[in-house]
């Protein structure tokens, strides 16, 4: 095709990639979310994949029942192989949650987008289209359970509580295996005689004059004397002016 389009679904961002992918002749393909925060070990999830013979592994968490209408629930069978998926069901039939990190054994999976792509009805989404098309095809499925800490950041609210869970160490941080973020290249963060930080991740290049409690300032932070931040996220090079309190 001549020219580039926007992609218009997670499947369509992948099809639009084939002749990329293809060049490194994959055998299995591993698609991920960019806006997640976890850590695993995916060289598990491909030993089960190709322990299974499975055409696509799953990665799945298990969430409050009260909260599974709001994510994809993958139903599960003998083996967990994968018998049934919902999208954000109103009565949840498990707890069984997709995290939205998919293995697929490449030969399908192209097969799979290429019929997708072909479709004018479909929304080219992994989600709505692929998945179900492979479930109803009787395709391999297998749910890979995962254990360890898992959340979707794609709303304010959830970007708040991962920085929040982050001040409680949610064990992100261990020392031979750390999620390390960019440097911005800029001197200790300073603390002035009349600033005070409580329970708090500072960045570099941040200077504090005023109270920091239960927040996560990051790079290059002004709070100014008499000024207060209190359970807040805040973006880099901001200033807290003297007498304002941000909660």
């Amino acid at each position: 095709a001549h020219g580039a389009t926007w992609y218009s679904g997670t499947a369509n961002a992948v099809y639009q990639n084939i002749p990329f992918i293809e060049s490194y002749n994959p055998k299995y393909v591993l698609v991920l979310s960019g806006d997640h925060i976890y850590k695993m070990d995916y060289a598990r999830m491909l030993k089960q994949h190709k322990e299974k013979g499975a055409a696509c592994t799953i990665a799945v968490i298990e969430v409050p029942i009260e909260e599974a209408s709001s994510f994809g629930i993958m139903n599960t069978g003998i083996g967990d192989r994968i018998v049934e998926f919902e999208e954000k069901p109103k009565e949840p039939k498990s707890n069984t949650a997709s995290m939205g990190v998919y293995i697929f054994t490449w030969e399908l999976m192209k097969k799979y987008l290429e019929d997708d792509a072909k479709d004018p009805d479909s929304s080219n989404d992994f989600g709505k289209n692929i998945i179900p098309s492979m479930l109803d095809d009787g395709q391999k499925m297998y749910a890979y359970r995962f254990g360890g800490y898992w959340k979707d950041v794609g709303t304010l609210e959830s970007l708040w509580q991962a920085n929040m869970d982050m001040i409680d160490d949610i064990s992100l941080g261990k020392p031979n295996w750390q999620i390390l973020s960019r440097t911005s290249a800029q001197p200790p963060h300073y603390v002035g005689k009349t600033g005070s930080v409580k329970h708090s991740l500072v960045t570099e290049g941040c200077e504090i004059y005023g109270s920091v409690e239960d927040s996560v300032l990051s790079n290059g932070v002004i709070v100014e004397e008499g000024a207060v931040v209190r359970n807040s996220v805040v973006m880099a090079n901001a200033i807290i002016r003297r007498g304002a309190v941000v909660e």
